[in-house]
């Protein structure tokens, strides 16, 4: 390590050298005041950590006692000054006061307890170890100190006077171990922590509180907070109340809109065609107040197109492998048939391919392979992600294949699983099928559950078997899925069309009165061809 002695008026600039001139990871060995004024600093850097560690073991154990050396008699003075210092004998060895010991320190240096420090320490480390190590040092120092302080106070029996005319003459100092000098350096020195943050009270570092006993007994299990039927009836009484606010805010908005006969007409429109209040009275909020009753259902027409959700391109002309998903009865089967059929018209019948993978309802494969045939296309079964897997690798060299998946309710835990395998098939896409007749409670939870298999698209069908449509399409807009094909029959394949806002849309009109045909069932014929 490196020492160095500094010498200064006062404290305070001592300190202010050593962090200067050796950095503030410096520590302070010993200081004192001279005779002639002022104070000397002694200060280190680069500790040895691995002489520090021996040093703290040799101070567990007590050194070894030294041979008493014999006391000199005496000084015989006729009247004793009681204002004087006196030297202490511990174990036999005198010790001197603080003054005699500063005056021997600089009479005799090469026998000092500076040297004796300085003879420790021979290696280097670097001062981040050396700061690290005094750490360790510092909680025992405040009993030491706590020792000298209780030596400074003994009794004045064990007092050897001195004369009171001569100056106190400086006590030997006796042989001392390199863990006593360093202890006593440090110990003595009130500036050894500069670098280090104030110690806690001398107290709470001596006696550490013991800890507290660990009890053994299990503790009782904690009740969840899911099953706790009070806190089940405050939900659902929070999701009653919430509706029900949700209801009245609705209400008052749409008095709010109906100020406007325009907006009016809007409303009663859209209610007629099925779409939800917040859908309605979203659209009915962008119209112009002003506008004219005979312009309401052509600028009605065009803020709801502009909020479906189309798909930009025929997801078919990518070609690879596709999923069609969907409830039970969604027409998944003959939606298949349509896409072939759709496909193998614009380029080749051996271009496409199906694959059978419904094994739940009875007559699905069969259906399958007699519109294959039909059409002219290769048909493969599958059983399972196995089966799966193996028939898209006889098929590989296809550019089109489709794959006609089973119907699951939406408990059922064969969704699940479907949901998974697509999920884990890089690549497989895949496309929701969504009947248009479907109550639009039903058709939310449906696209909910069908979320995770990230479906790029969606089919609309059943068209022509739906009376409010506006209840599916507001389903979509709330879950933004584009619409890539619209199906309203069962003729392969023309019951099929790309998704077309303009078209679907058009069955918007003024209510009609309680004797009067709907739009979407004239003289037999339904809306879309």
């Amino acid at each position: 390590m490196r020492i160095k002695r500094f010498t200064a008026p006062d404290m305070r600039t001592a300190l202010r050298r050593i962090r200067d001139e050796q950095g503030p990871d410096a520590v302070i060995l010993s200081s004192h005041q001279l005779a002639e004024g002022g104070v000397e600093v002694v200060a280190a850097t680069d500790y040895d950590e691995a002489l520090v560690q021996q040093t703290l073991r040799t101070m567990t154990t007590p050194a070894p006692r030294s041979a008493p050396e014999p006391q000199p008699a005496p000084h015989t003075v006729p009247e004793p000054n009681h204002h004087e210092r006196a030297v202490f004998h511990i174990d036999g060895v005198p010790v001197a006061p603080a003054e005699a010991a500063a005056a021997s320190v600089k009479q005799e240096r090469s026998s000092s307890r500076i040297e004796q420090v300085m003879s420790v320490f021979s290696a280097r480390k670097p001062a981040a170890e050396t700061t690290a190590a005094l750490q360790r040092i510092e909680p025992t120092l405040e009993p030491q100190q706590d020792l000298v302080k209780a030596l400074r106070r003994a009794p004045k029996a064990a007092q050897t006077p001195v004369a009171a005319t001569a100056p106190p003459a400086p006590a030997p100092i006796p042989a001392q171990t390199p863990a006593q000098a360093l202890r006593e350096a440090l110990a003595n020195n009130p500036a050894t922590r500069l670098v280090q943050p104030p110690a806690p009270p001398v107290a709470a570092v001596a006696q550490p509180a013991p800890a507290p006993a660990v009890s053994t007994t299990p503790a009782p299990p904690l009740r969840s907070v899911e099953t706790d039927p009070a806190v089940t009836a405050l939900r659902a009484e929070l999701s009653s109340m919430r509706k029900m606010i949700e209801r009245e805010l609705g209400q008052f908005a749409g008095e709010r809109l109906r100020g406007s006969p325009a907006r009016a007409a809007a409303l009663d429109m859209l209610a007629a065609f099925g779409c939800s209040d917040t859908l309605a009275q979203q659209i009915a909020g962008q119209l112009d107040p002003a506008l004219s009753t005979s312009d309401v259902v052509e600028v009605t027409r065009n803020a709801l197109a502009a909020q479906l959700p189309i798909a930009t391109e025929d997801p078919l002309e990518k070609g690879g492998v596709i999923a069609l998903l969907g409830p039970t009865g969604a027409g998944k089967t003959t939606t298949i048939a349509k896409l072939a059929a759709r496909y193998a018209a614009r380029h080749r019948a051996r271009d496409v391919a199906l694959i059978s993978a419904d094994n739940e309802r009875t007559g699905a494969r069969e259906q399958l392979h007699a519109l294959g045939r039909r059409l002219g296309v290769t048909v493969c079964d599958a059983d399972g992600p196995e089966g799966l897997t193996h028939a898209l690798e006889q098929l590989a060299d296809y550019p089109l294949v489709l794959i006609d998946t089973a119907g699951y309710g939406l408990r059922d835990r064969g969704l699940l699983r479907q949901i998974l395998w697509v999920r884990g098939a890089s690549n497989v896409r895949c496309m929701l099928v969504v009947p248009a007749n479907g109550n639009p409670a039903d058709l939310s939870e449906l696209l909910k559950r069908y979320r995770s298999a990230a479906p790029e698209a969606t089919v609309l069908t059943k068209l022509d078997e739906s009376t409010c449509l506006g209840a599916a399409l507001s389903v979509l807009v709330q879950h933004n899925l584009p619409m890539a094909y619209t199906a309203s029959g069962q003729q392969v394949p023309d019951d099929i069309e790309l998704a077309d806002a303009r078209c679907m849309v058009s069955a918007i009109d003024f209510p009609r009165r309680a004797g009067a045909a709907s739009p979407l069932h004239d003289d037999g014929h339904h809306a879309f061809a």
